[in-house]
């Protein structure tokens, strides 16, 4: 009877609805790898909250996973790539060519060993973290390379403006000349890698679950790397004379041996520039110290051209170790982040605020002997040190950006995992920083 037919109809327009939910209306196909994902997998990995560098990074180590002479491989499911098409444009999955055949460059411009060039997102994700892992990264501007060496003119002297009569005869005096001092500072950019070898036991599921924890220590140690070689750096490699390793010879691969950094220019570049304490610190000296970065020429008779690097609060940092730190909190003039909250010109890893200036305690700033360097008897290090620098009178430069590569190795059921970067890093100007030493704590 019509009720059975308008059952019907109510059962064929619910199925209808059903099957158009779930596989989206049949005239916009193409539409549906854009969609929302769809299905019961689909929307796991979204609850999870994997971002598209997620699934450029576990695409690209399952690509590395590839056959090499027979060995197994990690293939990606449908869902895995439906939701991998969703979060990466498809015009930058990959490179084809003629035949539309996947290619991969095998240059320095190679985005990975994968099965495909995939996006740059993972990439510049990782740098973003490694900036807001440290703060003196983060605090540095950096300057883009394009050429392994950069030549880069600095501040000099200033021209000197002079005071002149009116030239009111047409063979008048030539006024005199003001003549612009020039400097130049060169940034070389040096390689630094991480080496990882992970085992051959693995799968899709825990390829995607690792990557967000991967992308996250791999930005936290590249960060802290980085800034340990700003402001630790010193280039001499021998038996003795380093200011991380002063009595024992610095393994060749060390981080701090790519370039002179923060602590080597007041502890050997200007060692006047440095504060001898040989007590408990007095608070006092924090602005001796600030008064260093003023330059020596106050003579306005001879020119008015001095650059004090020491003016504003926002451009300085002060680095300590921890114990230094600590022994500071005491002080009714250190003021802590609880007590001022997280302003808008905050940094990552500040701590608190002295005189106004940010107080930086990274794990990479550490007590060393009375001279200001450090012992490879990790006991002899019992004195604190206190450096003050100008984030403006240093620069860094990028040659090469954080690149990954995954790939196989060979008759051992394991892969290997690499990062490369090329980074530079140099002093823009004098007088920007400065230091106290031997500090009892």
């Amino acid at each position: 009877d019509k009720r059975d037919i308008d059952r019907q109809d109510d059962i064929q327009k619910t199925v209808a609805d059903t099957l158009e939910r779930l596989n989206g209306d049949p005239s916009t196909k193409s539409k549906r790898i854009d969609d929302p994902l769809k299905g019961e997998v689909g929307n796991e990995l979204d609850h999870r909250g994997y971002e598209r560098a997620d699934y450029e990074m576990a695409r690209m180590i399952m690509g590395g996973t590839g056959p090499r002479i027979g060995t197994a491989e990690v293939i990606p499911s449908e869902d895995f790539m439906a939701a991998y098409r969703a979060h990466v444009p498809e015009q930058e999955i990959g490179i084809s060519d003629e035949n539309g055949k996947w290619t991969r460059a095998m240059d320095t411009a190679e985005t990975g060993f994968g099965l495909e060039l995939i996006g740059a997102q993972y990439a510049t994700s990782l740098w973003e973290a490694a900036r807001n892992a440290d703060s003196i990264v983060s605090s540095i501007r950096s300057v883009p390379m394009t050429a392994p060496t950069l030549t880069i003119p600095i501040d000099g002297a200033l021209p000197e403006m002079h005071f002149v009569g009116e030239s009111t005869t047409q063979n008048a005096s030539a006024y005199t000349t003001s003549k612009t001092g020039s400097q130049q500072r060169i940034l070389t950019a040096k390689k630094f890698t991480i080496q990882q070898i992970w085992s051959g036991e693995m799968g899709e599921d825990s390829i995607i679950a690792f990557t967000p924890f991967l992308r996250e220590r791999l930005g936290i140690s590249a960060g802290l790397h980085l800034g340990s070689a700003y402001y630790n750096g010193d280039d001499t490699n021998a038996g003795s004379g380093n200011i991380n390793s002063d009595d024992a010879d610095p393994n060749d691969t060390k981080h701090y041996l790519a370039w002179d950094g923060i602590r080597h220019y007041s502890n050997v570049t200007a060692t006047g520039q440095t504060i001898d304490m040989a007590a408990a610190l007095d608070i006092g000296k924090i602005n001796t110290m600030r008064g260093f970065l003023n330059g020596q020429d106050d003579d306005i008779d001879a020119a008015v051209g001095n650059i004090n690097w020491g003016t504003n609060v926002n451009d300085l940092r002060l680095v300590m170790d921890n114990d230094t730190y600590l022994s500071l909190l005491d002080n009714d003039k250190v003021v802590t982040v609880d007590k001022y909250g997280a302003a808008a010109t905050i940094v990552q890893g500040e701590l608190a605020k002295l005189y106004g200036i940010p107080i930086i305690v990274p794990s990479y700033a550490t007590k060393t002997e009375a001279d200001g360097r450090a012992s490879g008897t990790e006991s002899n290090n019992i004195k604190g040190q206190i450096n003050l620098f100008n984030v403006r009178g240093w620069i860094a430069g990028n040659r090469r950006d954080t690149q990954l590569f995954f790939d196989r190795i060979q008759r051992t059921d394991q892969f290997l995992f690499e990062l490369y970067t090329r980074r530079a890093f140099n002093r823009w100007g004098e007088n920007v920083a400065a230091a106290i030493i031997n500090i009892t704590v």
